[in-house]
């Protein structure tokens, strides 16, 4: 062992040892806001292929920028210490394995970045490199099976008269006016080139794409407010964005579409927690329900029982 690697962990252990008889002097106190403000929030794990390790997300309060900053961690499922894979100025999300377990796609603004973009990380290690140029901020990534490509899902661009009033500040705009359409679309890793997949006067709100990589299931909504959420419903295509096909007709809010393994049958979420099953090829669209609705009534029911079980 060189002396640089084991200045690093007798660094930590003495940091820890310092940090631990810091507190062990310190008055046992309520725990205030700032508290759990500067409690890390761990979100979006995501299981590699090979079932192995675990990515997740961790975002820490950052005081002299004002916000906390999000970054992408890896870690053994079996336990051990976990390691930091990004250290963005801005930050980095939604991290998404490659099939093959050896890249870490995820969204990041970075250098002259305007937006948020997809980039592609070695498991091994190593710079990120950037694999989009969109237009406009992209979110939701995932991968085809095949890990040739990537879908992805952006806002509509503004257009030219818009980006003219920008330079001009003659952007004032009534509340909720001013919203763009969001949209899915897929990016070539190898060629780097860009197709847009669902278009039209809607917004797709959230999509899963099928484990062959042929149909796409997404919440199709007139606009991207949350205003507008009941009045979403659930669409079947390929995954060219050919043959649409809605699934659904109603004004309850639904989530969480994601197509069956062999590509049959659509389980999404309707209401509260009612979970539905769809089969497309059906006439009409049979639907079976997996789970009672969610009410107040129930929910008060159970509020009851736990407390007369105390």
């Amino acid at each position: 062992m060189t002396t640089s690697s084991w200045r690093i962990p007798l660094a930590a252990l003495l940091v820890a040892a310092a940090a631990t008889t810091s507190l062990r002097s310190q008055t046992p106190r309520p725990m205030g806001i700032v508290d759990l403000l500067n409690v890390p929030r761990l979100t979006e794990p995501q299981v590699s292929p090979d079932g192995r390790d675990v990515l997740f997300t961790r975002a820490d309060s950052d005081w002299k920028a004002g916000k906390r900053i999000t970054h992408i961690w890896r870690a053994r499922v079996d336990g051990g210490q976990a390691l930091q894979l990004t250290s963005g100025a801005d930050g980095e999300t939604t991290p998404r394995w490659s099939p093959d377990g050896k890249t870490v796609a995820f969204a990041a603004k970075r250098g002259a970045d305007e937006f948020a973009q997809v980039y592609l990380l070695s498991i091994e290690g190593g710079e990120a490199r950037q694999l989009t140029t969109h237009a406009t901020a992209v979110s939701d990534i995932a991968w085809t099976p095949d890990g040739a490509a990537l879908y992805f899902k952006a806002a509509d661009d503004k257009s030219a008269d818009e980006k003219a009033r920008d330079r001009a500040r003659d952007d004032v705009y009534g509340y909720d006016e001013n919203f763009k359409q969001t949209h899915v679309w897929k990016v070539a890793v190898a060629s780097k080139e860009e197709r847009r997949i669902t278009e039209g006067d809607f917004s797709v709100t959230d999509f899963d794409l099928s484990d062959d990589g042929r149909r796409l299931v997404y919440h199709r909504a007139p606009t991207p407010l949350l205003g507008d959420g009941d009045k979403g419903e659930v669409w079947v295509a390929d995954a060219d964005g050919a043959s649409a096909t809605q699934l659904t007709k109603n004004t309850v809010a639904e989530s969480g579409a994601a197509i069956s393994p062999d590509g049959s049958q659509v389980l999404f979420l309707s209401g509260y927690s009612e979970v539905m099953v769809i089969e497309p090829g059906t006439p009409s669209a049979r639907h079976t329900f997996l789970s009672k609705p969610f009410t107040m009534d129930s929910l008060l029911r159970k509020v009851r029982e736990v407390l007369d079980a105390r």
